[in-house]
């Protein structure tokens, strides 16, 4: 399987992972249901998980059809695939983690603007970035060792896309959390 197939795998286990997680980690009692037709509105944490997922996911989505579309070794080699598809990548993580540092800050006020739930999800919704890691970096083993058993080398641009994967898997994984908390909630 090529490498591209692999690191497109390796985000799918990290997603489902984070889906795994939050829902063993999220065990508790269901809330009363809320008579039909009506929602409960997006709170500033909720907002601002959304706002994460789709800041950040844009450019990795379009870093990753890049490199599927050129390939990891036109990737490594060329300089003017290799800038845009990187300067993607740093956007992504520029993204999710400003607004992973604002939806820390936005909790740690004390001017209610959270509430105890938006604490007690925000207190759990971290266990999705170990599992995203954890699956991410499993992920890109299974693959690197079976697509390289033969020969035992492993090239390069495959432990800088594991890098770039496992870092993204983990910044995304928060605010996946966050949104999966207040589903569960």
């Amino acid at each position: 399987m090529p490498i591209i197939l692999w690191t497109v795998a390796a985000i799918v286990a990290a997603v489902a992972g984070v889906g795994v997680a939050m829902r063993i980690g999220m065990k508790r009692e269901a809330p009363p249901p809320l008579p039909p037709g009506e929602r409960l509105p997006f709170t500033s944490l909720q907002r601002l998980a959304a706002w994460s997922i789709a800041l950040g996911g844009l450019p990795a989505v379009a870093a990753g059809a890049l490199l599927v579309r050129f390939g990891a070794m036109r990737f490594w080699d060329d300089d003017r695939v290799r800038l845009p598809i990187t300067a993607l990548l740093v956007v992504s993580v520029l993204a999710f983690g400003a607004v992973a540092f604002r939806i820390y800050w936005l909790a740690s006020r004390d001017d209610r603007g959270v509430d105890e739930r938006d604490r007690a999800i925000l207190g759990r919704a971290p266990v999705a970035q170990s599992v995203a890691m954890l699956l991410t970096l499993a992920a890109w083993v299974v693959g690197l060792t079976e697509t390289y058993h033969a020969t035992h080398l492993v090239p390069s641009v495959n432990l800088y896309l594991l890098f770039w994967s496992c870092l993204i898997a983990d910044l995304a994984a928060l605010p996946v959390g966050i949104l999966l908390g207040y589903r569960r909630g």
